[in-house]
This record gives C-alpha cells, sequence and structure tokens, in this order.
C-alpha cells in the first residue's frame, strides 16, 4: 500500500485527516490488526477486559504497519492528548493516536477511542458507555480537536455487529439525540462492518465525523 508522502501538499493540510486513502489506511490497520491479535492470541475473548483488548488491538495493528513497511506512520497507545493546546498537562488519554511523519506538527493526527458493546447486555450498561466516554469526548472537545475525522472501535461481546450499532441508536434514541445517529456504510466492504456517525464539536461549532468499527472474537 503506498501513501503518498513525499510532499506535503498530496496531503491537504496537517491538522486534518481527509484524504481518503490516509483513512484507508487506518481502516486497514485496526482490520488486518485485530485479525492478527485474534491469531496470535487465543485467549483474546469476549471475556477479558477492556484495556487487554485494546493492548492487543494496538500490539496488531503495530504488527501490521511493520508488516507492511509503513515506517512513515507511528501508533501510539494510551498517550496523553490536550483538548486546549494552552494547558500544562495533558487532560484526555485516547485509547490509540497515529501520527503521519510527513506533517510538521507533533498532534495527533488520527485518534482511536475504543469501548466495548453487548447487544444482549441486561441490564443495560456498556451502549452508554460508549455514548458518553466514547463519542462524547470527541463532541466536547476533549478529543480531537481540530478534525474532521476519528475513530471509535467496537468490541462486540455478544450477537452481532448491526445488532451493536441498533444497541447504541437505542441508546441515543433513549436521550432524544437522533442527530448522533451511527449509520451503517459500505464504502469500506472488505475491511469489515462498519457505521459513521456526523456531530458538531462544542467547543469550535465545527462539523466532523466519527467511523465505528465493529469487531467479534472467535466463536
Amino acid at each position: 500500500m503506498t501513501i503518498p508522502f513525499r510532499t506535503r501538499e498530496s496531503l491537504g493540510r496537517p491538522r486534518l485527516l481527509s484524504h481518503p486513502d490516509l483513512i484507508r489506511v487506518i481502516l486497514r490497520l485496526q482490520f488486518d490488526g485485530w485479525n492478527h491479535a485474534l491469531r496470535q492470541d487465543p485467549s483474546l475473548t469476549a471475556d477479558r477486559d477492556e484495556p487487554y483488548m485494546n493492548g492487543r488491538l494496538f500490539q496488531g495493528m503495530q504488527h501490521m504497519r511493520n508488516h507492511l513497511g509503513l515506517s512513515t506512520i507511528y501508533i501510539l497507545e494510551v498517550p496523553g492528548v490536550r483538548s486546549n493546546a494552552t494547558l500544562a498537562k495533558p487532560d484526555g488519554e485516547p485509547d490509540i493516536v497515529v501520527l503521519f511523519a510527513a506533517f510538521s506538527e507533533s498532534e495527533p493526527h488520527a485518534l482511536i477511542e475504543c469501548k466495548r458493546l453487548d447487544p444482549d447486555e441486561n441490564p443495560r450498561q456498556l451502549r452508554g458507555e460508549y455514548v458518553r466516554s466514547g463519542i462524547d469526548r470527541f463532541i466536547n472537545g476533549f478529543y480531537g480537536s481540530g478534525h474532521e475525522v476519528d475513530f471509535m472501535v467496537a468490541y462486540v461481546l455478544r450477537g452481532d455487529e448491526p445488532a451493536a450499532m441498533r444497541d447504541v441508536n437505542s441508546h441515543l434514541k433513549n436521550v432524544s439525540r437522533p442527530k448522533d445517529f451511527l449509520q451503517p456504510i459500505c464504502d469500506y466492504q472488505n475491511l469489515g462492518f462498519m457505521a459513521k456517525s456526523e456531530h458538531v464539536r462544542k467547543t469550535d461549532g465545527l462539523q466532523f465525523r466519527l467511523l465505528h468499527r465493529f469487531v467479534r472474537f472467535q466463536r
């Protein structure tokens, strides 16, 4: 997979992740990285806690980065980020950060927040956590300030991917937030089930998009 890193002009403005090739690279790293993690670790099951899942996803993405020879991409886990550049200390810790070496800025160019989902859960708690500690961190400007696109990964503990997406939308409907609904997309059919959601960032009033990847475990 070739990424046009030789000239900055080919990538657009560094603060924005909008180039389709770059988005596809991140999605492929997620997809292939998770499948690699499942193959390498038979104990990676739905019974594991979220930090364990995040660690295996990160390691899988790193493996695929090296396998594909993407030396101009850096992947970091649980790095500190600032919602405001003037803050002395980071006030957020997204699960995974992606940096592109061709951009001169040192700020993250893509953030990945990971959460568990269980459409068969009773009582239902994880779907609310997915929204409050996932989607809302981007909406409130804690994550992804200035980004046009960022990412979430949903670990589907039971059921299938569409059911997990509907579960999130059911919660959003219950809290009267239909504008934040997730919608399935088929742009990346060879990279697994995905959805998108459109939001407005409260800190600057700008619209942005989240791409949601739903992943399952070995059955």
